[in-house]
């Protein structure tokens, strides 16, 4: 968030949000509740095992991939 904060000229803030507040939304935003069930198994467990950086964007792009603070400088109007 510091970043974003960064990116727009302010702070950002993170709230934490329980699974069970949003498990029913996700499973209609999705359309399938085992499905929104795997997302947040997989969401918390990159908190301790990050995924993976790959060249993959690189690869099928051709160029390399932006950083999070490039992303979000460029985004910053989704972010106000």
């Amino acid at each position: 968030m510091h970043t974003i904060g960064e990116a727009i000229g302010r702070p950002a803030r993170w709230e934490e949000v329980p699974p069970d507040a949003v498990r029913d939304g996700l499973a209609a935003a999705f359309g399938d509740a085992s499905f929104a069930d795997h997302a947040l198994d997989t969401w918390a467990r990159f908190v301790e095992e990050p995924e993976l950086v790959t060249s993959t964007v690189e690869r099928v792009t051709g160029r390399p991939a932006r950083t999070f603070r490039e992303w979000a400088s460029d985004h910053t109007d989704d972010f106000r």
